[in-house]
C-alpha cells in the first residue's frame, strides 16, 4: 500500500510497486518459491519474470483479484483487530481474563403532538430484548453445577492464532474457539437459557419524555438495552422523538405559522380577533386597511428551546381576507357594493 502508484507519487513508486507484485507471484508459487530458495534470483530467467530481467506489469494488479485481496484483509483485519469484531470497545476483560460483553443498543422511535411535546409525556413502549437468566445468573451453567476452567486457553479466554503471509508469520490473540472467550467451560446447561446465559422477553416499560423536545431529538435511557453476555453491563435505549403534524400551525424549527380568514368589512375597518395558540388563545389587533396576506407576529407563542423553556420561538399569523363568492351575495348587498366601488374610485 506504500508504494501504490495511486497513493505514492515519488518517481520509482511504480517500480517498487513491481517488485512487490514479482515477489507475491513467487512466494504464492510454491515451484517458484522452491526455486527461489535454491538459487535465488539467479534461477529466474526473463521469462520468469523476476525483476532485473526486463519483466514489466501494472502495479494495480497486485492489489485486484481474489489472491492478493484475500491475503490483506485477512492479513491486516487480523492484526490490527487482534482477532476481536471492529466494535471491540463492546468487549473488555474482568480480573481473571475472561471476555465480558457489553449488551447491544436498541432503538425505539415514538410521535408525539406540540402540545405532547412542551409539556412532556410518559409512554409505554414493548421492548422486545435479552435479558439476564435469572435461573444461572447470566452464568450459562445449570444450578449448582461446577464450570470448569477452559484447558485450551487456562481461563483468560484468548488464544493465539499465527498467520503465515508473504511477509512473514504473525502472530494474533483471538477469542478462544473452545469456550468462546469465557475463560470457562460447562458440563451442565442452565435449562431456561440453553446455556446462553440470557433470554429473551417481550417486556412493556414506562418512559418518561421530558418537555421542551423537538423533532429528532434523542434520549438515552441507560441500562434499558440488550444485556450483557457473561454478566456484562446491558446496553442502553435510544427513544426518537418525532412531531406530527398539527392541524392548525406550521412548524419551521422553533417559529409556528397560522393562517385565519377576516371578512372585507373587518379588513377595512379594523377588528380584534382570537387566535389559538399552544398556551391558550390570544388576542390580535387588526388595524384598518389590512390588506390581505399581511403578516402578525405574537412573540414567545412558538416552540421551547431545547434545555431552555423560558425560550420560545414566534407565532406568525398570516391574515387572509375572504372574499364572497357572487352566489352569496343578494340584489341589496350587490348593489352596496357597486356603490361603494364607485365611492372609492
Amino acid at each position: 500500500m506504500q508504494y501504490h502508484p495511486d497513493i505514492n507519487k515519488e518517481p520509482d513508486a511504480t517500480k517498487k510497486m513491481a517488485e512487490i507484485n514479482d515477489a507475491y507471484n513467487t512466494l504464492s508459487d510454491p515451484e517458484k518459491r522452491k526455486k527461489y530458495d535454491m538459487y535465488g534470483e539467479a534461477g529466474f530467467n526473463q521469462q520468469d519474470g523476476f525483476p532485473g530481467g526486463g519483466y514489466t506489469t501494472d502495479a494495480g494488479d497486485f492489489f485486484r483479484g481474489g489472491g492478493s485481496g484475500s491475503i490483506f484483509d485477512d492479513l491486516f483485519s487480523n492484526f490490527f483487530s487482534g482477532g476481536q469484531s471492529p466494535n471491540s470497545d463492546s468487549y473488555v476483560r474482568n480480573a481473571n481474563g475472561q471476555r465480558v460483553s457489553r449488551g447491544s443498543d436498541i432503538s425505539f422511535e415514538t410521535h408525539l403532538t406540540l402540545e405532547e411535546a412542551i409539556a412532556g409525556k410518559k409512554i409505554k413502549i414493548e421492548l422486545d430484548r435479552f435479558e439476564s437468566c435469572v435461573e444461572c445468573s447470566g452464568t450459562g451453567a445449570k444450578k449448582g453445577s461446577v464450570q470448569a476452567t477452559c484447558p485450551k486457553c487456562n481461563g483468560s479466554g484468548k488464544a493465539q492464532a499465527v498467520q503465515n503471509t508473504m511477509f512473514g508469520s504473525f502472530r494474533t490473540v483471538v477469542e478462544c474457539p473452545q469456550c468462546q472467550g469465557k475463560g470457562k467451560t460447562i458440563s451442565d446447561y442452565c435449562p431456561k437459557c440453553k446455556g446462553a446465559g440470557r433470554i429473551r422477553v417481550k417486556k412493556i416499560i414506562d418512559l418518561d419524555i421530558p418537555g421542551s423536545v423537538v423533532d429528532g431529538t434523542k434520549i438515552r435511557y441507560r441500562g434499558f438495552g440488550n444485556a450483557g453476555e457473561n454478566g456484562g453491563v446491558a446496553g442502553d435505549l435510544y427513544l426518537y422523538v418525532r412531531l406530527k403534524k398539527h392541524p392548525l400551525f406550521e412548524q419551521q424549527d422553533n417559529d409556528l405559522y397560522y393562517k385565519t380568514q377576516i371578512t372585507f368589512p373587518q379588513a377595512v375597518l379594523g377588528t380584534t380577533i382570537s387566535i389559538p395558540t399552544l398556551y391558550g388563545e390570544e388576542k390580535l389587533k387588526i388595524p384598518p386597511g389590512t390588506e390581505s396576506g399581511k403578516q402578525f407576529v405574537i412573540r414567545g407563542k412558538g416552540m421551547p428551546y431545547p434545555g431552555n423553556a423560558s425560550r420560545k420561538g414566534n407565532l406568525t399569523v398570516f391574515v387572509i381576507t375572504k372574499i364572497p363568492s357572487a352566489t352569496q351575495l343578494d340584489k341589496d348587498t350587490k348593489k352596496l357594493i357597486e356603490d361603494l366601488n364607485v365611492k372609492l374610485k
